[in-house]
């Protein structure tokens, strides 16, 4: 009998750890469900104040161009530096930049103009070819020449090599094989598949170059192009020198040109030469518009980018991306 008393106390004291460690198990599987509840929700809330910041300043550029609708510049209240704006239980900030202050890269599948030659192409690919010649230390696999044509060969419809640039046989003979897209860019970050962009090239022609989806058209802005992209404006115009063009930039009025002839005037006094072609690049008003909000909220953090475009009095998003920075 008293054998039998201890294997019955056995038994039960097996039984009550099982269920201990049952309960522990299930104790501790539901704190990870918790947690997990509460980041998700956590990064909601700051998703959502994202989203608010992105309504504000569709606000603040549909005002902006309702009180100046014959021009945009840096003056106007969209392009204030970026401050950190106090929410509940976070912070909320916000940068926007003019997406008509770069080369917008689709313009590089612009068609070319009647009577023009084979070789010929586009105002936007030279410009990208200027800029690769004359940006400093530029370390380079592939001559400029032969990046400039890559990025047109990616963009153009057909499957053709234009003069050095690549086509698919260039990229399906990779150890991941993969196809040219022949479309426009959706992202400039799209450059880093194109041959001869390696990541020391990608960041030093980032700040000159952007993408507008869905639209070829090259306009730049000149009352929006800041001193440090000085080099954009001399890609873009004949006979004006990287310092000319810095001139230029310092003699526009605080509040901008009032009209691109304007912008002429000082470009021509510092050896500029102005034809048919290079008058319709620039303008001085701006529809495109690139939003980053971050938004902090219980120490989670979450950022996002749009791309904004302001028409007949109207705001659309024409494109999000959610983490990282673009």
């Amino acid at each position: 009998m008293s054998q039998q008393r201890g294997a019955a106390l056995i038994i039960v004291l097996f039984i009550v750890a099982l269920a201990a460690t049952l309960a522990a198990q299930m104790a501790a599987d539901l704190m990870v469900q918790v947690q997990r509840a509460q980041n998700i929700q956590t990064h909601q809330q700051a998703k959502w104040y994202s989203y608010g910041a992105e309504e504000l300043v569709k606000k603040v550029l549909l005002e902006s161009k309702k009180d100046e609708p014959e021009k945009v510049h840096l003056d106007q209240p969209w392009a204030l530096s970026e401050v950190p704006y106090p929410v509940d239980h976070g912070t909320l900030s916000g940068e926007v930049s003019d997406l008509q202050a770069c080369l917008n890269l689709n313009a590089l599948r612009a068609p070319k103009k009647q009577g023009s030659s084979s070789t010929d192409t586009n105002p936007a690919h030279k410009a990208l070819l200027s800029l690769l010649t004359n940006i400093e230390d530029l370390p380079l696999d592939e001559s400029e020449e032969a990046l400039a044509d890559s990025v047109y060969d990616w963009l153009d419809e057909d499957s053709i090599t234009f003069r050095s640039g690549a086509e698919e046989d260039e990229y399906m003979s990779r150890t991941t094989p993969y196809l040219s897209a022949n479309n426009l860019f959706a992202s400039e970050s799209e450059l880093r598949v194109i041959k001869g962009f390696n990541p020391l090239v990608m960041e030093k022609i980032k700040p000159y170059v952007c993408v507008i989806p869905g639209n070829t058209e090259l306009k730049v802005n000149v009352n929006t192009v800041i001193a440090d992209q000085a080099l954009l404006l001399s890609a873009l115009l004949d006979g004006l020198s990287e310092s000319g063009a810095q001139a230029v930039i310092s003699a526009r009025p605080e509040k901008g040109f009032d009209s691109v002839e304007d912008f002429f005037i000082e470009a021509r006094n510092q050896g500029a030469k102005v034809d048919k072609t290079s008058e319709e690049l620039f303008t001085v008003d701006s529809n495109y518009f690139k939003l980053r909000a971050k938004a902090l909220f219980d120490e989670r953090r979450f950022s996002m980018t749009s791309i904004i475009q302001i028409n007949q009095g109207q705001a659309t998003i024409l494109a999000r991306k959610f983490g990282g920075v673009q």
